[in-house]
């Protein structure tokens, strides 16, 4: 769940400090006041997309900090990345004028594709945008899939690895049963062939190749400098002669104090000397000799002409020269590769066929207890008369399985079973959706969602039975809902008031925790307008008793 969340300079909002709590927690307030730019800022701590208005006018940076409770799947997901873990989950977004924007995950830098991966585990927002998906078919199947959750998962990974398997055995045979090679065709790939296996690429060290043919093109720079290097310090009068004199004329001190120095210098000495011989020894170990050095000016030459024609490192040298091997083997054993390929197309699509199969009887069962539950709230919402089903056709392979799956209802009793957007209004399919959403949240702990305007469409007793589903999904997740109506923000355990404060040419936002007598006088407000009568304060008393 969240716990705490700070936003600067984001949209409208100055800064704003917001202390969350667990059950249910309405935030209400005028239109306009701030209360979906909320839930915006959250929504970027869960990985949604940044863009450079986000930032208050008149701001280099819009910055946002929340604090979650973690879990042991998140624990896990960051020690796999390398991240410190704590008793809570800090997630920071600074985001730039220009719409570049920086996260943090526990104070360290992170990307945002981690960022959607941990907190998917901890936050969902449900949004008009979300309802309105709805009319989209490819979203149906969507939903199935994550009510059913993890037991389906193995299923999917298992029936995917073979769906690729398939898709690049498929290709592969196409492949060969289109291209038909000519004896031209042949000699030439076998030109390149040979061309290519004048060097012993799978063996070759380009940096060691590289690194002696340099030492040989400066061989005779080199060797003339160790030359002069060798006269200055081992000659006559060179540097290590002169040392060794000098330290003999130390030796015959008789200053104790002088001694620990000629102990370090005669040390020094012989370090030096030893220095210089492994200098001797590994240029002595170096030659030079005209017929090696035409060899590797050779080898460098035919290098670089391979890297001019089939690649432009080595590893794409060897996968062309795997590719000339390929297509020489389909000439000389084309009917017999195509065989095995055709083979092992039968073998994965049978494989492929049991899992799709387990996975569609899977869907349709679940689907089934979907379907029940949903009808079963819907009930509670007034909406009795909904039939509500998942149409399942047979499709060809594709991602998902086989299973072409969409949403179809009927509103009216006698009414035949049709496409959502083909009969449901926008307070129906609000319900809808809230009936979809809170029977997927039954089957999971902890964790945050988030309602903006889940009762759109709605009034009366049909927002107040809106606000009991809402409530009931908040005994088992943390629950943060935006509404307008009272019958929906009586069930609220927290109530939070978002207000704006016009400042001179700015607007400052305030988010303030209601006591229970500041409740009831919202409440009294959302209810009459702004001029809260006594009838209305009864009226929110006798709501906050009704939905305790």
């Amino acid at each position: 769940m969240i716990e705490s969340l700070y936003i600067e300079n984001f949209a409208i909002i100055d800064q704003v400090q917001i202390d969350f709590q667990s059950g249910m927690t309405v935030l209400t307030g005028e239109t306009g006041a701030g209360k979906s730019i909320i839930i915006d800022a959250i929504g970027q701590l869960i990985g949604q997309r940044s863009q450079p208005s986000f930032v208050k006018n008149g701001a280099d940076y819009a910055f946002i900090e929340g604090v979650f409770s973690s879990n042991k799947e998140i624990d896990k997901i960051l020690l796999d990345n390398n991240f410190p873990i704590d008793e809570h989950l800090v997630i920071s977004k600074k985001i730039n004028r220009d719409g570049k924007s920086a996260i943090k995950i526990n104070y360290r830098n992170s990307s945002q594709l981690l960022l959607k991966k941990i907190m998917s585990q901890i936050v969902d927002i449900h949004s008009q945008f979300e309802t309105h998906q709805l009319f989209n078919e490819s979203y149906h199947l969507k939903l199935l899939d994550n009510f059913i959750g993890n037991e389906l998962t193995d299923l999917k990974k298992e029936y995917l690895t073979l769906y690729q398997t398939y898709k690049n055995l498929n290709q592969k045979y196409l492949s060969l049963t289109k291209e038909e090679l000519t004896d031209e065709q042949l000699d030439f790939y076998l030109v390149q062939l040979e061309e290519i296996e004048e060097l012993d690429l799978e063996n070759f060290d380009e940096e060691e190749f590289l690194k002696e043919r340099n030492n040989l093109l400066n061989y005779e720079k080199n060797s003339q400098h160790i030359k002069n290097y060798k006269a200055l310090m081992d000659s006559s009068k060179g540097i290590m002669d002169l040392f060794k004199q000098s330290l003999n004329e130390l030796s015959y001190l008789e200053i104790d104090d002088i001694k620990h120095n000629y102990d370090q210098l005669y040390d020094l000495y012989y370090t030096v000397d030893g220095i210089n011989q492994d200098i001797y020894d590994q240029f002595s170990q170096s030659y030079f000799s005209e017929e090696h050095y035409n060899e590797v000016q050779e080898t460098f030459f035919k290098l670089n002409k391979l890297k001019r024609k089939y690649g432009q490192t080595i590893d794409a040298i060897i996968d062309f020269k795997n590719s000339l091997i390929e297509k020489i083997e389909l000439f000389k054993n084309r009917d017999q590769m195509i065989e095995n390929i055709n083979l092992k197309l039968k073998e994965t699509e049978n494989q492929m066929i049991y899992y799709a199969k387990k996975i569609s009887i899977l869907r349709k069962n679940k689907a089934l207890e979907l379907e029940k539950e949903v009808k079963y709230i819907l009930n509670q919402m007034y909406l009795q008369q909904v039939q509500f089903k998942f149409d399942f056709q047979i499709n060809d392979f594709n991602d998902n399985g086989i299973d072409n799956v969409k949403i179809v209802v009927s509103t009216n009793s006698g009414q035949p079973l049709q496409p959502l957007q083909k009969i449901a209004s926008g307070g129906e399919l609000s319900r809808i959706m809230l009936a979809i959403k809170a029977v997927s949240q039954n089957s999971k702990d902890g964790g945050t969602i988030i309602f903006d305007e889940a009762d759109t469409g709605v009034s009366g007793k049909v927002a107040e039975s809106i606000g009991h589903v809402i409530k009931k999904i908040s005994k088992k997740q943390q629950v943060i809902c935006i509404t307008h109506l009272a019958q929906v923000a009586c069930f609220a355990n927290n109530h939070l008031f978002i207000e704006k404060e016009q400042m001179d040419n700015t607007s400052k936002v305030h988010v303030r925790l209601l006591n229970e007598i500041e409740s009831v006088y919202e409440l009294a407000k959302m209810i009459s307008g702004k001029e809260i009568t006594q009838q209305s304060i009864d009226h929110a008393k006798k709501l906050k008793e009704i939905c305790v």
